[in-house]
């Protein structure tokens, strides 16, 4: 059987270059491109996660990019369209770490044999939601004040441990 993966992109990229032609052509009027050029990560992203499921989940790799992409995108769109600004990116910032942690968090559950997938999927949401929770000034900069204030983070550690050992146990039951 062909392999057909190849034109989900240019297929996704055809509709929505046909779909902004018609809204132009329509007179509905739309922002320019400096606003929405974070679609283009949003569709490779999109792109990448479908070809992943249309090919029996067998390239794991797409996974990892296509989520990252997604959610880059989805940050880049509330920079450019909505309530962030550029300006923001100094408080920001950890969420690029917190992105990539969800990426091998993703990349994980596409493939829950490896483990090791583990260690920077929660080191990297950790360490960039608690960066996150220090710039926006949610947590002191004080050892106390910051286990104080974020010890919640715990409980969502400890949800996502059982989350993981249930996916774990259920695949090798398989």
């Amino acid at each position: 059987m062909r392999n057909r993966g190849g034109a989900i992109l240019p297929g996704l990229l055809l509709i929505a270059l046909g779909a902004w032609l018609l809204a132009l052509t329509l007179g509905v009027p739309l922002p320019g491109f400096d606003k929405i050029w974070p679609v283009l990560p949003l569709v490779f992203g999109l792109a990448a996660l479908l070809r992943f499921f249309a090919e029996g989940r067998r390239q794991d790799g797409l996974v990892i990019s296509g989520v990252a992409a997604v959610l880059l995108s989805a940050f880049f769109l509330t920079i450019t369209l909505g309530p962030l600004t550029w300006a923001d990116l100094g408080r920001w910032w950890p969420v690029f770490i917190v992105i990539g942690g969800l990426a091998f968090l993703a990349q994980w559950l596409a493939r829950p044999a490896e483990h090791g997938l583990l260690i920077p999927a929660a080191l990297a949401t950790v360490v960039g939601l608690v960066a996150l929770a220090l710039t926006l000034g949610l947590a002191g900069f004080t050892l106390p004040d910051q286990i104080i204030r974020l010890w919640p983070l715990l409980l969502i550690l400890a949800g996502l441990g059982l989350l993981a050992n249930y996916v774990v146990s259920g695949r090798k039951k398989e």
